[in-house]
């Protein structure tokens, strides 16, 4: 048993860690295929997908579930880790999904000038009020090009997948959490393109898609104050729009439409 365990590690491939979002919980039901080659994954109980004997080469992860958006990604397997080839999928909540208990978010439908709606329109939405924020930068020199950042104790946890802002007085930036590091630290998975105050705010954000009806929901996490404001910046077809939305903390925010 130990012989095959051993051979079973060694030619791991890929690890596909797929997290929802909203609850940080590794969802079931996903189809999680490489598009490029006939090879299925073999599902483990902690809720990862494994790739086992597949050659090295760049190919295309897809993940769908009728709950949450589809989600593509092209991986080169030459460029992960050997002993720890994971892939963390950030899964984002789709027109079927259903939200939990309490949970704090915006709805929004994305509509032409003659109201049809948009599929596919790129959206990232964030929080803009600082009571908002889920914590702050808690070191001096924070320049460009950095990909590790020390951060004072986050309200409610951080995850890999997660997107936030990052904002102070000058510059403000989208953020795609990689991993979290002991003491608070994180590191992203691209470099921050400016330099950053000690203090500056890491705010709840969310970068998503609409679905085939138009419609988004934009979810979002931490100890978040009763009434908070959110500015959406809807992208499609050429076209761009910012859009001024309010939220409440525990209520899914009725439905707005937003015309671009």
């Amino acid at each position: 048993m130990s012989q095959l365990r051993d051979k079973l590690v060694t030619r791991c491939s890929l690890v596909v860690s797929p997290v929802d979002v909203w609850t940080r919980r590794m969802p079931s039901g996903l189809s999680v295929l490489l598009e490029d080659i006939a090879r299925k994954p073999v599902r483990k109980s902690d809720g990862t997908y494994l790739f086992l004997d597949v050659p090295a080469g760049v190919y295309t992860l897809s993940v769908k579930s009728p709950m949450f958006m589809p989600y593509t990604e092209q991986i080169d397997l030459s460029a992960l880790s050997p002993l720890a080839p994971v892939v963390t999928v950030p899964l984002l909540p789709g027109p079927g999904y259903a939200y939990p208990a309490a949970a704090t978010a915006a709805l929004v439908r994305i509509v032409d000038e003659a109201g049809t709606p948009i599929a596919g329109a790129d959206i990232e939405a964030y929080a803009t009020e600082d009571a908002a924020a889920r914590a702050r930068v808690a070191q001096d020199g924070l320049k460009a090009g950095d990909s590790i950042i020390a951060a004072g104790t986050f309200k409610g946890k951080t995850f890999a997948g997660e997107c936030l802002l990052l904002r102070d007085a000058e510059n403000e930036q989208l953020l795609s959490v990689a991993e979290m590091l002991p003491g608070d630290a994180l590191r992203l998975e691209r470099p921050i393109a400016y330099s950053f105050r000690r203090g500056a705010l890491f705010m709840p954000a969310i970068v998503t898609r609409s679905g085939l009806d138009g419609t988004a929901l934009l979810p979002f996490r931490g100890s978040l104050p009763p009434q908070f404001a959110v500015k959406a910046k809807v992208k499609a077809g050429g076209k761009a729009v910012i859009a001024e939305l309010q939220a409440k903390a525990g209520e899914v925010a009725k439905l707005r439409t937003i015309v671009l």
